[in-house]
């Protein structure tokens, strides 16, 4: 008597139908049948009465099927802790952009490092549009990113809230002590963004395609530090989540009107389980964008 055998009995018990049965556990229907004839030849029980593909569990059947139950309860819980064993490496290998990296990076090197010394991560700096990508083909584990939920329907977005983007201007810049700007206000001002590997910057062109504007963009850069420098310089302004701007940045951080909001979250793949380091790992992320 084998594992399968008993499995196998199981699933044709549940559905009483050989095909129904077979289709679940992807299986052909010759090979359920095999293995149920061979189980009732091994244990002498008479486990079925059969009428065609339909199929009645006898008395013996019965009580089998409830002797198994919590047998095969057990066993699925034993390969589901032993399957979590296997991938938990303690390493994960994730992408994180500039924007977000800001806030999160500090944190995860000091205090997520202290309470899990033993996970360690490979980390890429890369935008959502670059890194989604990656975790399609299996090359990173998780994304901490701004996205677009349908950009790939292949993955799974884990929404943690929205991120405003905010025009960011000089303090010398005449409209810097505004509360608020509308993109016509903004139409002439020159700007340096990052690059379209970020789903801000395809955001952004949406919004001056919707309002009949073409960006005056003196630089695409992939470098925050970079645009940075040139707001902070007074030679353009720019667009960046409201949390990539720290006080000492020296910045001004307008809300635009209407206000625009991108979705902040965790991205995996659809069809990998998410392990027991990734899930501690994102309950940090979560508690640290909440707080």
């Amino acid at each position: 008597m084998t594992l399968t055998q008993l499995r196998y009995f199981y699933a044709a018990g549940q559905y009483q139908n050989i095909s129904q049965a077979a289709d679940s556990l992807h299986v052909s229907q010759p090979t359920l049948s095999v293995a149920i004839q061979a189980l009732e030849k091994e244990t002498g029980l008479r486990l079925f009465y059969r009428f065609g593909k339909q199929i009645v569990l006898t008395e013996d059947g019965h009580i089998l099927m409830a002797k198994l139950a919590p047998l095969l309860d057990r066993f699925h819980q034993l390969d589901q802790e032993i399957r979590e064993l296997a991938h938990r490496k303690n390493h994960i290998r994730m992408a994180v952009p500039i924007q977000i990296g800001v806030k999160l990076l500090p944190v995860l090197f000091t205090k997520f490092r202290r309470e899990f010394p033993e996970i360690t991560f490979d980390i890429v700096e890369a935008g959502g549009i670059d890194s989604l990508p990656m975790i399609e083909r299996g090359e990173l584990d998780i994304s901490v990113t701004n996205y677009d939920d349908h950009y790939l329907p292949s993955l799974r977005y884990h929404k943690i809230g929205n991120s405003e983007i905010c025009f960011c201007t000089g303090r010398n810049n005449p409209l810097a002590d505004k509360g608020s700007v509308s993109i016509d206000e903004i139409a002439e001002e020159p700007l340096v963004l990052l690059n379209g590997g970020f789903f801000i910057t395809r955001r952004l062109n949406e919004i001056f395609q919707g309002a009949g504007l073409s960006p005056k963009v003196l630089l695409y850069s992939g470098q925050l530090h970079t645009i940075k420098n040139l707001v902070q310089s007074g030679v353009a302004s720019t667009f960046l989540m409201r949390q990539a701007i720290r006080k000492e940045d020296n910045i001004a951080a307008l809300s635009v009107q209407p206000v625009q909001t991108i979705h902040t979250g965790i991205v995996t793949r659809r069809d990998r389980p998410v392990y027991s380091d990734e899930t501690r790992l994102f309950r940090f992320i979560r508690q640290v964008f909440q707080s």
